[in-house]
């Protein structure tokens, strides 16, 4: 249809039951956003207790109970209207929020698609209020009997807006969410006692005492809990796992800012930084940060939910988290074998617990804090991968491997840093055969490939003439080391990720093998070099590089007094 035949529409506003529903679209997605908005509301009432119950996922019931300062009773209906708070009054006050809520728009969204019913009642006064509000509607307001604080009981969710009601997940993926939010709220407030019934069953009680760690117990376990670095630094707070206690996804670093929970990919990325060497790479950290800050160099207004802000200086807050993670981390103990309980096995954990001086950390300043080995007295190898040394009350066994390549990495990493090359030429070039992408990326990169210590030529679309290579490699590595270079060379990644990772590649290319017999001379000379290097206990893929089974725990395994 042409333009011209298209009928004119008149601009008009929207009626109010219109725009509300559009309001709660933003702010309540799923039953889980309504139990993160009314716990906030607890949180900012001064609760030290907050009890929330679920039924049906959330589509029965959702209450949520505080004992906090409650609501004047000629407000009650009044918390109901769109931008209706008492938490900001002039748009000073919104650009240093202090509190969780201030947009008035919770309790009204809400509303706009359920039955809500607020009973509250002002801490040490007299007659308490009664609220019930459907669609949006006021259907009863009047004076009621109730303790101190407020609840607040949502139920049928989504009762007027049944293509939301379809686009929720099932129950099992919803009640998950809802026992994550509360979790997080938790964590973030651990002075305030929180329980959370799902379907009449408690899933979740933290005990209040204002002990992180105490929190941290009640969600994750005592086991975990006991084993969280802590992390005190300035303007960052928390806890943060030890290499040794890690989970397959990323779901587990919980990043807040100035106690309210956010989801930020790069700031989640910096406490990934910090663990550079230590961890598998398959493998992510636990962690509960609080990053303090003063509340007019952020944004948190640029998300209906919240739950994304910006900062005036971004940098600061990455290198703030990666700096406070990276000294926590380098106190992290060192790798022990410990018996089973049964006794007849072997396990892997971290301890710092190891009798004498000799096996105390390091005294350095934080910023060049290390884990360190004792003296190391080479025994002998074994299956022609593992050296067995002794220290002082304990055995230790090497992975000669691992070892070597933190030697070499660490190594490799000092000279890249200072931006000089080690280079060793080849008697003959070499011809290496490539992809023509391979052959692009060496012409593109022939600078960076010279720092690391190659000298290449393009030499037709799928060969490359290699006339020197890093002084680290040994005869007949380069080859390898060079093509899966320049398969790295593909990703986009930072400077200091691709500079890390180069080493990292060039020091496992250039290590001793499992299978390589090494003399006495060479293996007390890797014994020595690895207690001399910044990281022994990892190699740089985050491996451990060294086991230790102390005089104790041979004599249990072997029931000796």
């Amino acid at each position: 249809m042409p333009a011209a035949e298209h009928a004119l529409s008149r601009i008009a506003v929207l009626p109010a039951a219109v725009a509300d529903a559009i309001a709660a679209g933003e702010v309540v997605e799923r039953p889980a956003a309504v139990v993160k908005e009314l716990a906030e509301n607890a949180l900012d009432a001064g609760a030290t207790r907050v009890t929330i119950r679920v039924e049906d996922a959330g589509r029965g019931l959702i209450e949520v109970v505080d004992d906090g300062g409650g609501i004047i009773p000629e407000d009650a209906a009044l918390a109901f209207r769109r931008h209706a708070t008492s938490k900001i009054e002039t748009l000073d006050d919104l650009r240093a929020i202090t509190t969780l809520g201030f947009r008035g728009e919770a309790l009204a969204s809400i509303a706009a698609v359920a039955e809500v019913e607020l009973v509250t009642r002002v801490r040490g006064r007299g007659e308490g209020r009664r609220v019930l509000v459907r669609g949006g509607v006021v259907e009863e307001d009047a004076a009621a009997g109730t303790p101190d604080g407020t609840r607040v009981s949502v139920r049928q969710l989504f009762f007027n807006t049944p293509a939301r009601f379809r686009f929720l997940k099932q129950p099992a993926t919803e009640t998950a969410v809802i026992v994550r939010v509360a979790s997080e709220l938790a964590l973030g407030h651990p002075e305030t006692a929180f329980v959370l019934q799902v379907d009449r069953r408690q899933v979740l009680r933290t005990p209040g005492t204002g002990d992180l760690r105490e929190a941290f117990a009640a969600i994750v376990g005592a086991e975990a809990a006991t084993a969280m670095l802590l992390v005190d630094d300035g303007s960052v707070q928390g806890l943060l796992s030890p290499p040794s206690l890690t989970r397959s996804t990323r779901d587990h670093v919980v990043i807040l800012v100035n106690r309210r929970r956010i989801h930020h990919r790069n700031l989640a990325f910096a406490v990934e930084q910090s663990y550079q060497g230590l961890k598998d790479p398959d493998r992510y950290p636990l962690a509960v940060l609080n990053l303090q800050v003063d509340p007019h160099e952020v944004d948190i207004n640029v998300h209906p939910t919240k739950r994304e802000i910006r900062f005036r200086d971004e940098r600061w807050a990455f290198a703030a988290i990666e700096r406070a993670c990276f000294r926590a981390l380098r106190q992290s103990p060192l790798y022990q074998l410990e018996a089973a309980a049964a006794g007849d096995a072997l396990q892997l954990r971290e301890t710092t617990v190891i009798s004498g001086p000799a096996w105390t950390p390091s005294a350095l300043p934080p910023e060049r804090a290390r884990s360190s080995l004792p003296p190391l007295t080479y025994i002998g190898q074994v299956l022609n991968a593992y050296l067995v040394a002794q220290a002082p009350d304990a055995i230790v066994l090497i992975d000669q491997h691992a070892a070597h390549e933190r030697i070499l990495f660490d190594g490799i990493w000092e000279r890249l840093r200072q931006g000089s090359a080690a280079t060793q030429p080849l008697l003959l070039p070499r011809i290496v055969d490539v992809t023509p992408e391979q052959a692009a990326s060496a012409a593109q990169q022939r600078d960076w490939l010279v720092q690391l210590g190659f000298e290449v030529e393009v030499f037709g679309e799928r060969a490359l003439r290699l006339r020197a290579a890093p002084a680290e490699l040994k005869d007949g590595r380069a080859e390898a080391a060079l093509v899966h270079l320049l398969d790295d060379l593909a990703r986009d990644v930072s400077p200091e990720v691709r500079q890390r990772e180069a080493a990292a590649l060039l020091a496992c290319h250039g290590a001793v093998r499992f299978g390589d017999p090494l003399t006495e001379a060479t293996a007390g000379a890797l014994l020595r070099q690895l207690t001399e290097t910044a990281q022994p206990i990892t190699c740089p893929h985050g491996r451990p590089t060294t086991l230790l089974l102390s005089d104790p725990q041979l004599r249990r395994l072997f029931r000796r007094p």
